[in-house]
């Protein structure tokens, strides 16, 4: 599950096999483990192609008020967002999506099962009956968040279903005047998607500019609304499954346009601790190092070092943490809650030591480097 986490599929699926095929085995958790090994299949062929996406703006808002925060004109189409409770899910939407001339809508609707896409035509007294999507698009699972370009044929939306990597991804399709139907979807990958839910593509040609929305790192029933430069070309990143390329990947780090950056966006990026961008030490309240090489202590120089070091694992623990209570407070399977549960104490007892030590080195530290100064006749 770690593995899972972190987005090493391919470590994942080598040890959920090996548990699935073990003796020792236990039954019960089978089945998720199918899921689970799904799901990276899923994530090693999204993490080899990761699209290089240029962000403009991002903002933190209210899951029922999303679309409010959607910058859109009538040159494009009209969305109507309505929100219902779901229980054991929390709040859900219903989108409506109707073309810039009016004549056609796409929009989601409960059915006995789940949530589906439907269409309808417009006449002159009104809309005519409306009737269920592709069986290529809707599935068992839900399938939501419905927008057409303007070409008529380009169709995204959002499933939670079996090619979803977690929750909802956003998903595209195109209609066929040969089948006269839409085409396999195509799950968009990442940074677009990831384990939380994803949805709600727009893409406005006019003006160069998309958006999408992700509860990723968010609190229950809050999501970031994300804008970005669309271009229509694509270029990919190189996968090196470095910790540089998965934070991109998965929107911890954010690549930000040189185009007027946006004042909203550091309400979203996944940033570290502020000290850890730069350094800051207090020996006295009048003296402050930010380099190990200003340490005139040879022991002092040492301690420091090592306090640094253990700052930096605080910091990613910290992350970690983060993402477990992301994760958390999105999935809904009871053995994957138990699972991160246990991972999150382990983790928040862990930092509890290495705050303890981080306080203790710090004391040594400035107690080491002031005996020295005095000793030298600096102070």
């Amino acid at each position: 599950d770690s593995y899972f986490h972190t987005y090493r599929f391919e470590d994942a699926i080598r040890h959920y096999t090996a548990y699935a095929e073990s003796t020792t085995a236990n039954q019960a958790y089978l089945s998720d483990v199918e899921v689970k090994l799904r799901r990276a299949a899923v994530g090693v062929r999204l993490m080899n192609r990761v699209e290089k996406v240029e962000f403009t703006d991002s903002v933190v808002v209210d899951k029922r008020e999303f679309l409010k925060h959607f910058e859109l004109t009538k040159d494009i189409g009209l969305l109507e967002q309505k929100s219902f409770y779901k229980t054991g899910t929390g709040w859900s939407d219903l989108i409506t999506f109707i073309t810039q001339r009016g004549d056609r809508k796409i929009f989601s609707d409960t059915t006995h099962h789940s949530i589906d896409l439907f269409k309808a035509t417009k006449l002159l007294d009104g809309w005519a009956k409306s009737e269920p999507l592709s069986s290529l698009i809707n599935t068992n699972a839900d399938e939501n968040y419905p927008f057409l370009m303007l070409d008529g044929l380009t169709l995204y939306f959002a499933s939670n279903g079996e090619n979803s990597l977690g929750g909802y991804d956003i998903f595209l399709t195109r209609f066929s005047g040969v089948s006269n139907d839409y085409l396999n979807p195509d799950n968009i990958g990442l940074p677009f998607n990831s384990m939380a839910n994803d949805y709600m593509m727009v893409i406005d040609e006019l003006n160069n500019t998309g958006w999408f929305v992700s509860d990723r790192f968010q609190p229950r029933n809050k999501v970031a609304v994300y804008r970005f430069i669309y271009t229509g070309q694509k270029q990919f990143l190189t996968n090196d499954n470095s910790r540089e390329f998965i934070d991109v990947a998965t929107l911890r780090t954010i690549q930000w346009s040189n185009q007027q950056p946006a004042t909203r966006r550091k309400t979203v990026e996944a940033t570290t601790d502020q000290e850890s961008q730069s350094v800051v030490f207090y020996v006295t309240d009048n003296i402050k190092y930010t380099s190990t090489d200003e340490f005139k202590s040879p022991e002092s120089r040492n301690l420091f070092s090592k306090w640094v070091n253990l700052k930096e694992s605080t910091v990613q623990l910290n992350q970690r943490l983060e993402e477990l209570r992301a994760f958390f407070t999105t999935t809904q399977e009871e053995l994957e809650r138990a699972t991160l549960s246990r991972e999150m104490l382990t983790l928040e007892k862990q930092g509890r030591q290495w705050k303890f030590q981080l306080e203790e080195l710090e004391k040594k530290i400035r107690n080491e480097e002031i005996k020295f100064l005095k000793k030298t006749d600096v102070m």
